[in-house]
């Protein structure tokens, strides 16, 4: 250290009101303002900019610059990059006269760097944290040996306090994410239908769970008047926010197109269209939708999406293919609807997403399978839609056990009780 005892014991009064100050600082901004100048100060630096590690994109950045803009690099990349990857500090005293020193940035800002003084942050743990770069002392002699001793005492307290800020920054910012999130749940939980309508010639029944706290699973009752009804249900790929706000996005110009009463081929293409014109090439969404009748009558359109599986009380199930891509590959996509043989007093259909087929847990990972819906579907079917409702979602949460799906899961089954409402 110095030998001036007078300059000596005003730097450790600095630097101890500095500790003090930085440990009850949780707001980052403010603590990083407080370091630079407390680095100023001690050093007698003209200019001081302190860098962050970002150890997930291996890059250092300022958060602040004095007197400079944002500056962001490849760790290792430049002194400050240097110092970052080794932690070793580096005192260059006549900075042009040094290969490792950047003329661009004094070209580009017209400051002459003359001396440089550039330190690791290390925390308690012995990672880096971050860079304390001071350029230039006032006095114009370069940085001593006593400045490096100084600095050094500051930087460990520095390294601790950005590490709690950092903390603390990271925890409001989690619990921001999960308030808008919830408000997010509860905006898509109000898009769904609170139950499913009363119908003369249907019973219905649905259940729905995300994976996450918003999911890209929907389901819809839309009536179109005299008794008929359309019966939706869509996946949009992944899940999470994105995946809910096309879902809300599909779901408001799938009611506007109701408004026109189209047949439900040509109307699954005008959606199609709409959608493709919004979504990136990774996003899509699958989507099945049933126009049911009083009379027994019913067509479907799958958009990618699984058929419905019919279930009759002759102890039958027809077989049915998707009839088109998904919503969203390609805007010249046509759809046409596919006639199901009519309904008998009793017969079912079951809508579902491949949550449920493809809902699997350890330890064999072995899928639920449509082999074993339709299982659960004839063993259950004299129970009507909501008894069978019911008995899938027992099967697919047994078959899950403790494990959480891995996808959303969407059910919907819907049972013809006769024209009159008599099944």
């Amino acid at each position: 250290m110095d030998q001036d005892p007078v300059r000596l014991a005003r730097d450790l009064k600095t630097i101890l009101g500095i500790a003090k100050a930085m440990s009850g600082e949780r707001d980052l901004d403010r603590l990083l303002d407080l370091i630079i100048g407390a680095v100023s100060e001690l050093s007698g630096a003209d200019r001081t900019s302190l860098f962050l590690v970002d150890a997930e994109r291996q890059e250092l950045w300022t958060r602040i610059a004095q007197g400079g803009g944002r500056i962001r690099l490849p760790l290792g990349s430049g002194i400050a990059g240097a110092v970052a990857a080794s932690a070793i500090s580096i005192n260059i005293p006549h900075a042009y006269a040094d290969p490792r020193f950047n003329r661009d940035i004094d070209r580009r800002s017209g400051y002459i760097t003359r001396s440089i003084l550039c330190m690791p942050l290390v925390n308690h743990q012995g990672a880096v944290v971050g860079v304390i770069q001071a350029l230039n002392k006032r006095t114009l002699e370069p940085f001593g040996t006593y400045d490096e001793q100084v600095l050094a005492a500051l930087c460990g307290n520095a390294a601790v306090a950005i590490d709690n800020a950092q903390l603390v920054t990271r925890d409001r910012e989690r619990q921001r994410m999960e308030r808008d999130l919830e408000v997010a749940r509860q905006i898509q939980l109000g898009l769904l239908p609170a139950a499913p309508p009363e119908n003369p010639g249907w019973r219905l029944a649905a259940w729905a769970q995300s994976c996450d706290q918003t999911g890209g699973d929907y389901y819809d009752f839309i009536e179109l008047g005299d008794g008929r009804l359309d019966v939706v249900v869509g996946d949009v790929s992944g899940h999470g926010i994105a995946a809910a706000l096309l879902m809300s996005t599909a779901r408001a110009f799938l009611r506007a197109l109701h408004e026109q009463e189209e047949p439900p081929g040509a109307m699954m293409t005008r959606l199609n269209r709409l959608l493709e014109r919004d979504l990136s090439d990774e996003s899509f969404m699958t989507m099945v939708l049933c126009r049911l009748g009083v009379d027994g009558s019913c067509s479907f359109v799958a958009a990618g999406h699984e058929p419905p599986l019919v279930w009759r009380g002759s102890q039958r199930s027809d077989e049915h293919e998707s009839s088109g891509l998904p919503l969203g590959m390609m805007a010249d996509s046509d759809y046409a609807a596919t006639d199901i043989e009519p309904l008998a007093p009793g017969d079912l259909l079951v809508l579902y997403t491949d949550g449920i087929s493809e809902a699997q847990a350890p330890p064999d990972f072995a899928n639920f399978g449509t082999g074993k819906l339709r299982a659960v579907v004839a063993a259950h079917a004299q129970e009507g839609a909501s008894g069978v409702c019911a008995a899938v979602v027992a099967a697919v949460r047994s078959h899950l056990g403790a494990h959480h799906p891995h996808d959303d899961i969407t059910l919907v089954v819907a049972e013809y009780r006769g024209a009159g409402g008599r099944g």
